[in-house]
């Protein structure tokens, strides 16, 4: 791992951590149901980035070993987008053309796609569309935001773990000498369209 990317992330969750002991410590002198809430909805964030910090370790020390197994990409998205229910953005499945069965580990894609998700939502004015297509041989993940696109200056900065994380279980996804890829670009009408192609 690039030990630059490492110590940002690292410093990242250090930050994290932070605030949820204050409102943790908050919590003990005022019992606020909304804080309460909020407080575990920033730990469970901040779990998600540890498991993703740790793959995305594991995948530069070790290399990833993907479980490949046969899964409907309908029943996995579904299950994926129940998890981000209480987004204040929509976030809808596009099933148009989608396969009934693709090759994948379940679990790394759900970090993935997961990752590809907090992203976009933290971009999107009001809505995502998640979808999954085959083109030309591979099976496509799609991610799409109506947020400002590309190139938009952030309040706080991201580490971009959650692109490396994608990059990496894309990679550990192989099919003979072909392996997995990502890609994320603006779109003509506005917005953002993250890719996460299965060989």
């Amino acid at each position: 791992m690039d030990p630059q990317l490492a110590a940002i992330i690292v410093h990242d969750l250090k930050n994290a951590l932070g605030e949820l002991e204050g409102e943790l410590s908050a919590l003990t002198l005022d019992l606020d149901q909304g804080k309460a809430t909020e407080a575990h909805h920033h730990c469970q964030n901040l779990r998600d980035k540890m498991v993703g910090f740790l793959t995305l370790y594991k995948a530069s020390e070790q290399g990833l070993h993907p479980h490949i197994e046969a899964v409907s990409p309908e029943d996995f998205l579904k299950g994926l987008l129940r998890n981000h229910s209480k987004a204040a953005i929509s976030i809808t499945l596009d099933t148009d053309d989608m396969p009934p069965v693709a090759f994948f580990d379940e679990n790394l894609m759900g970090l993935a796609l997961d990752a590809a998700l907090q992203n976009a939502l933290r971009f999107a004015k009001s809505t995502i569309v998640v979808g999954c297509k085959t083109v030309a041989e591979e099976t496509v993940f799609t991610v799409q935001d109506d947020g400002p696109g590309l190139g938009t200056e952030e309040e706080k900065q991201s580490t971009g773990m959650g692109m490396a994380l994608c990059s990496a279980i894309a990679a550990a996804h192989k099919n003979g000498e072909r392996q997995g890829r990502t890609r994320l670009h603006n779109l003509p009408q506005g917005g953002a369209l993250f890719c996460l192609y299965l060989p």
